[in-house]
């Protein structure tokens, strides 16, 4: 593959996609060829999937449909954009990518780590990130900041248990695969993507 794979993760409230967005229009005005893609979604059919994952109606919902309505977005996702992008040289930036079902599946869920490894590696068909960026925020500034969001989907609505779990899942495994991780209580948006930068540019 001639591209590079930059994947941004985060709990809820860490300030992820901010990030992301500002890390593109950083490579833009660099005159990158850089891609935006977010996960579930990025493509029709992912967005429609990401529709029935997300909808707050959907309470019953259970784990293992949940698992594999994301995996079949991710699947499609790296079928139709990921693949043919990074194989035209394309920087690909994504809101999320197969960490996110590790831990939100896996610790979240409680999920049997080898039944998500399994569809994690049937749905990315050998894709595996350049970088991976992970942004830590404690519960107490999360709640803070998820205040300000007027409405929640189903995720974002969980329990603290749950999101105690996501925050531990994401440290632990981040740990794990060297991710970069930036804690950003305390920073300014300006701070956190001045680190952000620096190590962006290491890569690509």
């Amino acid at each position: 593959m001639k591209g590079k794979l930059i994947v941004f993760e985060g709990p809820e409230g860490c300030g992820k996609t901010t990030k992301v967005k500002m890390a593109f229009d950083f490579l833009k005005r660099k005159n990158k060829k850089v891609v935006f893609l977010r996960e579930p979604g990025g493509i029709k059919i992912s967005e429609q999937i990401r529709k029935i994952i997300l909808d707050t109606q959907n309470k019953n919902m259970c784990n293992i449909t949940e698992l594999f309505l994301y995996e079949a977005a991710r699947a499609q996702l790296v079928h139709e954009k990921i693949k043919p992008l990074l194989e035209k040289g394309y920087i690909i930036l994504m809101d999320r990518f197969y960490l996110a079902t590790v831990v939100y599946q896996g610790y979240g869920r409680g999920i049997n780590r080898n039944i998500i490894s399994y569809l994690n590696n049937l749905a990315v068909d050998g894709i595996k990130p350049d970088l991976t960026i992970i942004y830590d925020v404690s519960r107490k500034e999360a709640i803070k900041r998820m205040k300000n969001r007027k409405k929640k989907d189903r995720i974002e609505m969980e329990n603290e248990r749950f999101h105690d779990r996501i925050r531990h899942g994401y440290l632990k495994e981040g740990k794990l695969i060297k991710a970069k991780i930036i804690m950003t209580d305390g920073k300014s948006v300006e701070e956190i993507f001045n680190v952000t930068k620096k190590i962006l540019l290491r890569v690509i």
